[in-house]
């Protein structure tokens, strides 16, 4: 019976989010194109393309890479077995995304059911995760955002169940997840640390040993791989802290500002035009964790979270202040958010009266607000954003281009893979990618001063890129 109440919160949840998703993609994809694909989407899609064609995990089908998340390129390979059509293809990886959305929304409410024992506080998490607007944005961009964000909530759901009684077969499968959350995305290592503690706590440091075994034999080929660009990462990451020092030695911005452009994203957590109130949920949550977890002295999941948010926010503010980024690499920290702000207020709510009406009135408004916000986003002046998309921008290049061309551009995504299917591989373009995030000899090239000489390496005849770039 508990558990038929858990998958009941978890589905309501997550089929509110695949519901909301497929209220936008009813849009059509230049409306998707426009408000949510970054190039990145484009990007991984290329390379998914390749492989499936047979020339190996690159851009070009020429210069190899290891600039992606490998776990989402391998779930959008088999897209070309059924797809042709760019449009079609695209779409099928924003659907693919949006499951995974949903996916996380579901372990939400079942995580915070499980963790309270109230229902309510479950679909508030659930649901918040469902609708909060960053969040459920995030689900349809095509990338890895929401699929790594599931992956990791898989692993603390599967940590809540187990203790140091749990079979060989639960520490296989938790293995096997924790694996895939690593391949879904690198920076998931920032909550498996602290999830590793608390299983140290939960299941014993031999029985943790094991689930760390497991998981890296499925990903130990993909650092090896890494390896041969320098590194047991992608190299992508390198390729955009290189942006970064660019963005600082052109004083475009210092890295204290860069950084601080993590809190405005808060802001977008529930209702951006009134950023106010995402910025005090977040850092108001996270201030009343941190007291509580301070008093208890104990690992435990709320500790996991709060650890993990503070991770991904340090990283990116004082490591890697991508800022253009923020709003994806913080899906963690919202969805962690949403899961503590529902623990806690069900915590509180178990004391007394006013306690239950300060959980109903905060959970309420905030599901009003988000609920707003998407009504606002879908009917508002999101409208005038319509041209903005990356594939109209490089239909819009590739069209001007004579037949042969060799176009270099530090943001190639949208240009290389519309190059890739007619009219334009008629023509035989060749985009060449120049920021280095999948292209290792251009990211050289940067570093020794020496991108002019790279550009006329590669016999390049046209240049196309945003006026910052240029």
């Amino acid at each position: 019976m508990q558990n038929r109440k858990h998958y009941s919160v978890g589905a309501f949840c997550g089929t509110v989010s695949l519901f909301l998703s497929a209220v936008y993609l009813s849009f059509g994809f230049p409306a998707v194109d426009a408000w949510f694909l970054p190039d990145d989407t484009y990007y991984t899609l290329t390379i998914a393309r390749n492989i499936f064609y047979g020339n190996g995990a690159s851009m070009d089908g020429v210069i190899p890479t290891s600039g992606f998340q490998p776990l989402i390129a391998l779930l959008e390979i088999p897209l070309f077995a059924v797809f042709d059509q760019p449009e079609a293809l695209t779409l099928a990886a924003v659907g693919i995304s949006a499951v995974f959305g949903a996916l996380a929304a579901y372990l939400a409410g079942v995580i915070v059911l499980r963790e309270t024992g109230n229902v309510w506080a479950g679909l508030l998490g659930g649901m918040l995760v469902a609708i909060s607007p960053v969040i459920s944005w995030n689900a349809l961009n095509g990338l890895e955002t929401s699929l790594a964000t599931a992956l990791v909530l898989c692993v603390l759901r599967f940590l809540q169940d187990m203790d140091r009684a749990s079979s060989a077969f639960k520490l296989v499968l938790l293995g096997l997840v924790v694996a895939l959350a690593v391949l879904a995305r690198i920076d998931s290592v920032l909550v498996l640390l602290p999830a590793g503690l608390w299983g140290v706590a939960r299941i014993g440091a031999v029985r943790t040993s094991i689930v760390i075994c497991v998981a890296s034999i499925p990903v130990l080929p993909w650092v090896i791989y890494c390896f041969q660009f320098g590194a047991p990462v992608p190299e992508s990451g390198a390729a955009v802290r290189q942006i970064i020092e660019y963005y600082i030695e052109s004083g475009l911005q210092t890295a204290a500002e860069m950084g601080r452009h993590i809190v405005p994203v808060f802001g977008i957590f529930v209702m951006p035009t009134m950023p106010q109130i995402g910025i005090a949920v977040i850092v108001g949550t996270m201030l009343l964790t941190l007291v509580k977890c301070l008093r208890a002295r104990r690992m435990s999941l709320s500790v996991v979270l709060l650890i993990s948010a503070i991770f991904y926010i340090s990283f990116y503010a004082l490591y890697l202040p991508a800022f253009w980024f923020f709003d994806r690499y913080l899906n963690p920290v919202f969805t962690f958010t949403a899961i503590l702000l529902s623990i806690e207020l069900a915590v509180s709510a178990r004391k007394h009266l006013f306690s239950r009406l300060v959980f109903i009135l905060v959970g309420g408004a905030l599901l009003g607000l988000s609920a707003a916000a998407q009504y606002n986003f879908l009917t508002g002046p999101s409208w005038q954003r319509m041209g903005r998309g990356y594939v109209k921008q490089a239909s819009d290049v590739l069209e001007r281009l004579p037949n042969g061309a060799v176009l270099v551009a530090m943001q190639s995504g949208a240009l290389t893979w519309l190059s890739g299917f007619p009219p334009y591989s008629q023509s035989e373009i060749r985009v060449v990618n120049l920021d280095g995030v999948v292209n290792q000899n251009a990211k050289n090239a940067i570093e020794d001063n020496r991108l002019a000489e790279y550009i006329r390496s590669v016999n390049a005849t046209h240049f196309a890129d945003w006026p910052v770039n240029v």
